[in-house]
């Protein structure tokens, strides 16, 4: 899409604010819609008027520009209230992605919608749900918890509290931080597989999954640069075992099979891992049994 495509786009919308998701990387990723409506409203709320000016010119956007972003945008409220009374529209993006997520926006659309004015979205690229696509991990239960904490303390409370979830969690981190987030994930997490997706739709997009150990040690050698989306396989669910009804069963399958073959036979019929059932057959044996 060139400037020339949104020359006659310009239609008169409803007063309101447009939550509008812009792209994560490559600016291609726009929706028509999403150039549409930014051609269309009378203001665009940016996070970073200078950020968002590339994307403006490369779709030959005009619509005047503010700033709202965290530290202003409480006090923008009354601001963007009484431009929607005069009847105005206005579009609200961040940096990149759907606004709201880990960005600016939620405070000013809370109080909009609290308040009575039209709030919608046209909605877009999201990083969170751009990385969980990638990475293979289950999709059908996922939980976003944004960005970790700083401190070494609020970080290992961070991540303990969601250590039980039989979810993906997905999170943000900063490349300075990466090693020493990986490093936390390690000790909580241990062999639980982890990933971290890097400059999504960018040139240099990578996926890199493995243990928070291994991933450690493969950005330890390629210093870690862009952004990052890390995830969390989900606990695995513990299977309840009964083991009166699996010894009996061994006791009847050794007298063919050696150990190892009946754990294997064992575990495929109620689902369960081969070591658990194996473990059972050695105590029986220890026990005389």
């Amino acid at each position: 899409m060139t400037s020339k495509m949104t020359e006659n786009i310009k239609n008169i919308l409803r007063s309101g604010l447009y939550i509008v998701a812009t792209p994560i990387g490559n600016l291609g990723d726009i929706t028509f819609r999403a150039v549409e409506t930014l051609n269309s409203v009378d203001l665009i709320a940016c996070e970073d008027t200078r950020v968002s000016k590339v994307l403006l010119d490369k779709y030959g956007i005009h619509t005047p520009t503010i700033s709202v972003h965290n530290y202003n945008e409480a006090d923008k409220i009354d601001f963007i209230k009484s431009k929607l009374d005069a009847g105005i529209a206005i579009a609200f993006i961040s940096d990149a992605g759907t606004p709201l997520i880990s960005d600016p926006g939620y405070k000013v659309s809370s109080s909009l919608r609290d308040a009575g004015y039209y709030v919608t979205i046209v909605p877009g690229p999201s990083a969170p749900i751009a990385a969980l696509a990638l990475t293979g991990f289950p999709t059908d239960r996922f939980m976003f918890i944004g960005f970790v904490p700083t401190k070494s303390n609020e970080k290992t409370g961070f991540f303990n509290e969601v250590k039980s979830e039989r979810a993906t969690v997905v999170f943000f981190e900063s490349p300075n931080r990466l090693l020493d987030t990986l490093s936390t994930l390690s000790q909580i997490f241990g062999n639980r597989q982890i990933a971290i997706v890097r400059e999504i739709t960018k040139i240099y997009e990578e996926v890199k999954r493995g243990t928070a150990t291994e991933l450690f040690s493969y950005f330890t050698q390629n210093p870690p640069r862009g952004e990052f989306v890390g995830l969390i396989h989900p606990a695995e669910v513990e299977k309840s075992v009964d083991e009166q009804k699996i010894e009996k069963m061994l006791s009847s399958l050794l007298t063919k099979l050696s150990l190892k073959d009946a754990s294997e036979f064992i575990s495929s019929v109620f689902d369960i891992s081969k070591k658990v059932v194996y473990n059972i057959g050695l105590r029986m044996k220890q026990k005389g049994k």
